[in-house]
């Protein structure tokens, strides 16, 4: 396993706008093209798309494992807390369901789907199976979060949820003395029901790739962005060109 954390990668999946396509197979693409199409008539407008996507993938990732989620005594020091172990012909899917912050146990089911699609599944994040443990590095995890992220809050998801914020604004109906962006933060929080941190990570990551965003909360650089990252999910690997 290479134990660092690369700043090339992070720069190119930020200028794709950690669209989860560049890391899942195919396989997976063709079935997210295939749900979308059958299901278009489900859902009826964007708001409700990602919420929708990620309990059809849920199901069919329950489908194939055993699905734990409790309170872990000893979870993983790095990472969002999340296992993956072989348990016979099935995989076993362990969450920590401890809540540590608000949303933070939504937010761990979310990242088990796309750690699943993309490192059990995909084949293009790889991680290294050691005594019937899935071990993944912390640049995968970087790279795993970033994707989640993208899904929870796809970029007209972000736009959609800024033109309401700005139409309250106008309106007067933002609180006496908030910014646009704070409640901005405060609308994506409430939408999505994940941590407050994780949706201040996507509009930064957002911001990358979209200049109404940039312009709004202009892009940090990395190392800022990968040291947030290990303030909240203590990642300890070196950070190298």
């Amino acid at each position: 396993m290479d134990n660092k954390i690369h700043k090339s990668r992070l720069a190119e999946f930020l200028k794709a706008d950690c669209n989860i396509n560049k890391v899942i197979g195919q396989k997976e693409i063709d079935d997210m093209k295939r749900l979308l199409f059958a299901n278009r008539t489900n859902w009826t407008k964007i708001t409700d798309l990602p919420d929708f996507v990620y309990h059809q993938f849920e199901m069919r990732m329950r489908e194939e494992c055993f699905v734990t989620e409790y309170a872990m005594k000893n979870p993983p020091s790095v990472g969002p807390h999340i296992l993956f172990e072989e348990n016979g012909s099935r995989l076993t899917v362990k969450i920590d369901n401890t809540l540590t912050k608000k949303g933070a146990d939504h937010y761990r089911k979310c990242l088990a789907v796309v750690a699943f699609y993309t490192g059990i599944k995909g084949g293009i994040i790889e991680p290294v199976k050691g005594k019937g443990v899935y071990n993944f590095t912390d640049e995968d995890w970087i790279m795993i979060s970033m994707a989640a992220r993208y899904c929870l809050m796809p970029g007209k998801y972000i736009q959609k949820v800024l033109l309401l914020t700005k139409m309250y604004a106008e309106q007067g109906s933002m609180n006496e003395g908030g910014s646009l962006l704070s409640a901005f933060v405060e609308n994506l929080t409430f939408q999505t029901n994940i941590p407050e941190w994780a949706v201040w990570c996507r509009l930064w990551e957002h911001s990358f790739s979209n200049p109404e965003i940039a312009e709004l909360l202009p892009p940090t650089d990395i190392d800022k962005l990968v040291a947030i990252y290990r303030d909240n999910a203590h990642y300890t690997d070196p950070l190298v060109a």
